[in-house]
């Protein structure tokens, strides 16, 4: 419909960035066993009944060395990979060292400290089994604790001291991470930085990190395998930042010193150049991004074999890019020889099995194979159902992509369905939520296309009261919603609503986005609907013109939108009684439209190798003809109103349309004169 808001939807696509514990982020700094003195192995202690008779004094272990002793011992269970009879012997060497000294748990002073270097890689390797574990806070403070011991104990400039903050700032790296689908716009604790919201634990992590790279730069030397692991890890933050070209920076010098430390076939080295194509992928440099992921894969082939979850991951990030490339055929191999490697390391539930259904089905959608895209969803749903929490955010992306193929396919019933399913979620989980307000303006489209306006103004006026309380009166996504509720009531004839909803998306969208944008060519295109309607023409006319400077400077001289702009600005020339422009107009239209129509079959002869930009519209020409062959006949000219016509009923039969479409409109005055109603036919 011509006065519906020129944008189109698509499915969502998870953004996932490949990150795994496996590799090396500096969390297990403390992974050997620790020597113990034979100066302090034994301690006087009292006398037992294994005590000698003649009153010797009687030795026992000492604490300190029972508590390395325990801690060894939880280094080999870890090494075996018992990792809870582990966690037992960390925690059970921590108490004896507290008992032996009197510390207190709590805040770490310099009063109350544990003073044995021991306490600093029981405490490291304590906080990364509640890492593993996914326990952040509780590992914040164990980490916190063997940060201040090692400040205590060694100042704060020593290489203890970095590894403790590199730690920290993992955690707080992740903790941002899994919050990220959280509403950072109800936080107190977020701020903006290049237009993305910043959370304070971002923050945070990147402070830690540059602290841990000062003193191991210091310490250890520019070129230190310690060194690389911090510059990997700010490179990490920079991506969730969506600063590509910094995390790159210092990904490249992180590899440099893996490259050279590690070798090229070290893992940590292949993660480092994964991390790396992942920028490049995402700055859309594809030929660099694609050469690092296959470095990666070489790695992670030789290390694991074929049948490895990082195999399967790598698979997908190359499939990708040949999707993105138009090498489809290529990428479809890929994306199913990932999904065999990732079945037979992971088994078929599995979230990260889940994951690749979900590019797959973009996939397909992309190419408009709805049925294999709505197969791969409804199968990653299926997996996602059974091993994910039933409020997990992949599961609400995965309902939304199914509802949308159904939209896309006319099923308003089956569409509405997945996105009401994915609202009850999010309604369990959040009161306010930009995810919540996106969903309801959704479900608001699709009862409209449906026919039931009503039912589409009540979700859609719910989404615009969440969308201004959560993103302000003056975000985009308020002005898409109000276009909305705009289009239905200029439908239903409120014309005067219709037109203050309309001007205030175009104030909104001519602040955000600038004066020479798509989306205001929009907003100006739905006023000038209105006033046309209401009679306006002069008005009508303005709004018309801008909105057609607009889109040649945006689209160019020859797009659909703007032979569609000019048609317009044809009807409203014409019903002002502006017969020479609005024939202008009117040629101006078919012109555009007669070379689209070229093009089309330039691209089809040349074998679809030609960029298209869209597909010929007979109908179009055919209705535009239509008003030329009526402005002709108004003006008396027979010959070009006879070929007008003609032409028209011959493009309505061409786009499967009745020739009976064509209406003959006004009096041919000049005919009646030449030709009186009793001559006799030629």
């Amino acid at each position: 419909d011509e006065e519906v808001n020129k944008l189109g939807a698509g499915v969502a696509r998870t953004s996932y960035i490949y990150q795994r514990m496996d590799f090396d982020e500096g969390m297990h700094s403390f992974a050997n066993v620790e020597a113990i003195e034979a100066s302090k192995f034994w301690t006087v202690g009292p006398s037992s009944a294994y005590a000698p008779k003649d009153n010797m004094k009687c030795y026992e272990v000492s604490p300190i060395v029972e508590a390395t002793l325990v801690f060894n011992v939880g280094q080999v269970h870890r090494r075996r990979g018992e990792f809870d009879a582990a966690a037992k012997s960390y925690d059970r060497a921590l108490e004896i060292l507290q008992i032996a000294t009197g510390f207190v748990p709590g805040e770490v002073t310099n009063k109350n400290v544990i003073q044995h270097p021991v306490v600093i890689p029981i405490l490291h390797n304590v906080g990364q089994l509640q890492y593993r574990r996914g326990d952040l806070n509780v590992a914040m403070t164990t980490y916190t604790s063997a940060l201040k011991h090692a400040q205590i104990l060694y100042g704060p400039r020593h290489v203890h001291a970095a590894s403790a903050l590199n730690c920290l700032g993992v955690l707080h790296y992740h903790a941002n991470s899994s919050e990220s689908d959280e509403d950072s716009t109800n936080s107190a604790e977020t701020t903006k930085k290049n237009g993305k919201p910043e959370r304070s634990s971002t923050r945070k992590a990147m402070g830690l990190f540059r602290q841990a790279l000062s003193i191991r730069t210091e310490n250890l030397g520019p070129d230190h395998v310690d060194v690389a692991t911090t510059l990997n890890n700010i490179g990490r933050i920079h991506v969730q930042q969506d600063e590509f070209d910094k995390a790159l920076h210092f990904y490249e010098d992180a590899l440099v010193i893996r490259r050279k430390r590690l070798g090229t076939n070290s893992l940590d080295y292949a993660a480092t150049a994964f991390n790396a194509g992942q920028s490049l992928h995402q700055k859309g440099e594809l030929d660099q991004a694609v050469e690092l992921y296959r470095e990666f894969l070489r790695v992670a082939l030789m290390k694991f074999g074929h049948s490895h979850r990082d195999v399967a991951v790598v698979l997908s990030g190359i499939a990708q890019i040949h999707q993105e490339k138009r090498e489809y055929d290529k990428a479809l191999e890929l994306y199913e020889e990932s999904l065999c490697a990732g079945r037979a390391a992971l088994g078929e539930y599995h979230s990260e099995i889940a994951l690749l259904l979900n590019r797959m089905g973009n996939f397909y959608f992309e190419r408009e194979r709805l049925e294999d895209a709505l197969r791969c969803y409804r199968r990653g749903l299926r997996i996602e159902r059974r091993v994910l929490p039933t409020d997990h955010p992949n599961i609400v992306v995965t309902l939304s992509n199914l509802g949308e193929i159904h939209r896309q396919r006319y099923e308003w019933d089956d569409a509405a369905t997945m996105y009401c399913d994915a609202l009850e979620i999010l309604r369990k989980k959040y009161e306010n939520h930009v995810d919540i307000a996106s969903t309801l303006n959704t479900i608001g489209l699709i009862h409209d296309q449906r026919g039931d306006a009503c039912l589409s103004l009540r979700y859609l006026q719910e989404a615009l009261i969440m969308r201004r309380k959560l993103l302000g009166d003056d975000h985009i996504d308020v002005s898409a919603t109000l276009v909305y509720i705009g289009t239905i009531l200029y439908r239903k004839s409120v014309f005067s609503v219709a037109m203050e909803l309309f001007s205030e998306a175009l104030r909104i969208r001519q602040t955000v986005l600038g004066r020479d944008h798509r989306d205001v060519a929009f907003a100006l295109y739905n006023i000038a609907l209105v006033h046309q309607q209401r009679g306006c023409y002069e008005q009508a006319i303005e709004y018309y013109a801008e909105t057609l400077r607009v889109e040649k400077i945006v689209l160019g001289e020859r797009h659909r939108d703007v032979s569609m702009t000019l048609f317009k600005l044809g009807e409203v020339n014409k019903a002002a009684g502006d017969l020479e422009e609005a024939l202008k107009c009117f040629q101006k239209s078919l012109d555009i439209e007669r070379s689209l129509d070229e093009s089309t079959s330039s691209s089809e002869s040349d074998g679809g190798r030609r960029p298209q930009q869209t597909s010929s519209d007979p109908a179009a020409m055919a209705r535009t003809l239509n008003e030329i062959g009526n402005i002709h006949l108004a003006r008396g000219d027979v010959v070009p109103m006879m070929d007008a016509f003609n032409e028209a009923s011959r493009l309505y039969r061409t786009a499967g349309l009745s020739p009976n479409n064509v209406v003959v409109s006004g009096h041919l005055y000049a005919l009646e004169f030449s030709c009186p109603e009793a001559a006799p036919a030629a």
